[in-house]
């Protein structure tokens, strides 16, 4: 069993062509739906408009066109919350992997599309825990974020520019040459478990660990472009500037809290969901109970010497949320599919 809208009666007849107006509005809201779909919905519902958009000759009533700018602009919204949350920094690799799944999906040629794909819709209605605040539900929520908003982005080329986007035009990664301010970002940024450090401006403190007890070390926060760390060092033995990291956490997502209870207390949350298992299946993972993220305590002299580490640590990831914003920002114009039809005439 296929579905052939082409070859069908009623689209060779008149019927479709008389009620494709409201047969689109219909399509176009479930995109615009609140709650939204799940993103496996919304793609199977932009395969129809594809086909249909194709049948009428990519036009819309006001009506329609109401309806998709509204859809459009609730998927920008939404990606742009996820800057906010802690996965920005995938935010850009996810563009770049899912930007092909999307173009596939909608490209699908309709003998190939399995009739049973109504059963995964069924499935997919079987929504994770939106109450749940670990990084396991963030990362499918903000992967969820970014597949919307490039089948907006599709259909929308679609409709202006009579075609989909081959890949997405993003500005180069290209570092300010004073990124933190710190002539040892570069060293920072690349460091590893084990590996020497400076330590320059890194904060002293203490962490007690469950299998080391107490440790000095220095914290030591960078951001280089789109990466960033948080850099646990002790003191080198025998180089008083430098210190062996102990530690490593990123930057996205630790949400330095000051304890209410201990003014020289600083809790920082560590994701513990690795995204990588998730990338290398092709699907979301589905663990029996998703990790629970890593919590770090760490003791300072002073409640002024908590309260700079912690304005130093939210300084480095608002460092590299804007970098990554600024990478991201084209995407987000009004003018993007302008600048893409410019850059197809040079």
């Amino acid at each position: 069993m296929t579905l052939n809208i082409s070859n069908s009666p009623i689209a060779d007849g008149s019927i479709l062509a008389r009620f494709m107006p409201q047969i689109l509005e219909a399509f176009l809201k479930i995109l615009a739906s609140q709650p939204p779909v799940s993103p496996l919905i919304q793609w199977h519902t932009g395969w129809f408009l594809r086909k249909l958009f194709i049948f009428q000759g990519k036009m819309l009533s006001d009506d329609g066109i109401h309806i998709f700018n509204t859809s459009y602009k609730q998927s920008c919204e939404c990606l742009q919350k996820e800057l906010d949350e802690c996965w920005f920094d995938h935010i850009l690799d996810t563009i770049k992997r899912e930007w092909g799944s999307c173009k596939t999906a909608l490209e699908e040629p309709t003998q190939a599309k399995d009739p049973l794909f109504a059963l995964e819709l069924a499935v997919c209605q079987q929504t994770m825990d939106g109450s749940s605040t670990s990084s396991h539900f963030a990362w499918q929520r903000m992967v969820d974020a970014v597949k919307v908003f490039l089948l907006h982005l599709q259909l929308k080329a679609l409709l202006i520019m009579g075609d989909l986007i081959e890949r997405p035009i993003l500005k180069s990664l290209n570092f300010p040459k004073s990124d933190s301010g710190k002539a040892f970002t570069a060293d920072i940024s690349s460091a590893s478990f084990g590996s020497e450090v400076p330590l320059g401006s890194g904060i002293p403190c203490r962490i007690a660990f469950s299998n080391a007890g107490i440790r000095d070390i220095y914290l030591v926060p960078v951001a280089r472009g789109i990466s960033g760390k948080l850099i646990l060092a002790e003191k080198h033995p025998f180089r008083s500037q430098r210190g062996v990291v102990i530690a490593i956490a990123p930057l996205a997502g630790l949400c330095p809290k000051i304890d209410k209870d201990h003014s020289t207390w600083l809790h920082l949350r560590i994701r513990e969901f690795d995204p990588k298992f998730t990338v290398a299946r092709g699907h979301p993972a589905k663990p029996s109970g998703p990790a629970v993220d890593g919590r770090w305590t760490l003791g300072f002299p002073s409640a002024k010497a908590c309260e700079n580490a912690r304005l130093l640590i939210l300084e480095e990831i608002c460092k590299q949320r804007t970098f990554v914003e600024s990478l991201l920002d084209p995407l987000l114009q009004d003018d993007y599919m302008e600048n893409m039809l410019d850059s197809q005439d040079k």
